[in-house]
């Protein structure tokens, strides 16, 4: 008997003690609920989209630094060697092909293939950029040539970023040494004078994408005494170009850094350009009013 009244006690007292647990926690539930601050719900106890959003200070420095640089474009001011080899630029052809003029560009060899020295990729390439930027602010033409299949297409967006030329097809043999029989029928004839031979233009420079491929293009340019800009692999000889870009030039990514980059550079000579021009009017229209 005793035995029993002791059980029916400590049954009665633990379901008063779970009582006052899930009361207490009910409470405090709810006064947290209400001591949360105002600004991270609406009148329908929702959250809104500031509360969820973190603020400016919690956003890391480096990560705002790496979006910001994907999104700018891409220039020979910010151009570094890391997004060179990223692009591939420094991987050379096989020890087999090596062209020994190249051994000044060359940092070493790796499971056979020759490793190409970024640093000087970035010296010649911010050169070939100073040239096609003062061409451009002389008013000269800029012409690209990428005849290799998969360069079609940056080979344009390259030409008509900074207003040039391209020629993303094969290269016809006498475009420059007997223009006038070639490119003759395709230019605009003179409208005071039909019978007249349409003019042609010869390019003040040359940016040639594949080299390897278009030696007739080459060698069209150095008996019109035109400049020209070339990647060139170690299985060519950067002697025959003027200007040459120590690059890989089999990865499309990186010849497509290239040509943007020497596009924008043109890009910029052109702007130079129309500011020299709008102040040279603006000089002479002060010239006149002074005169009356």
């Amino acid at each position: 008997m005793t035995s029993r009244a002791i059980y029916k006690a400590l049954a009665g007292s633990r379901g008063r003690f779970l009582t006052i647990s899930q009361q207490c926690t009910r409470n405090l539930s709810t006064t947290a609920w209400r001591a949360a601050p105002e600004a991270s719900t609406t009148s329908d106890n929702k959250p809104t989209l500031e509360s969820l959003v973190p603020p400016a200070e919690a956003i890391k420095t480096p990560i705002r630094r790496a979006v910001q640089e994907a999104t700018e474009p891409i220039t020979q001011y910010n151009l570094t060697i890391a997004k060179l080899m990223a692009a591939g630029l420094h991987l050379g052809h096989s020890t087999s092909l090596w062209e020994p003029s190249t051994l000044p560009f060359i940092f070493g060899t790796r499971e056979g293939i020759s490793i190409i020295n970024l640093e000087h990729t970035l010296v010649y390439l911010r050169r070939a950029c100073n040239v096609t930027r003062e061409i451009a602010t002389r008013g000269g033409t800029i012409l690209f040539i990428g005849t290799r299949p998969g360069f079609q297409d940056l080979t344009i967006d390259a030409a008509r970023h900074c207003e040039g030329f391209q020629v993303s097809s094969k290269w016809i043999p006498g475009t420059l040494t007997n223009r006038f029989q070639v490119l003759g029928r395709h230019a605009t004839p003179d409208p005071e004078n039909p019978g007249r031979p349409s003019k042609t233009f010869k390019p003040d420079l040359i940016v040639l994408l594949n080299p390897l491929e278009n030696k007739i293009a080459i060698a069209e340019a150095q008996l019109h005494n035109i400049p020209i800009i070339a990647i060139t692999d170690t299985d060519y000889d950067p002697r025959l170009v003027a200007y040459p870009i120590p690059a890989n030039d089999d990865s499309i990514r990186g010849v497509e850094l290239i040509a943007k980059v020497i596009s924008s550079a043109a890009k910029d000579g052109l702007f130079r350009r129309k500011q020299l021009l709008d102040q040279k009017e603006k000089e002479a229209k002060n010239r006149m009013s002074k005169r009356f």
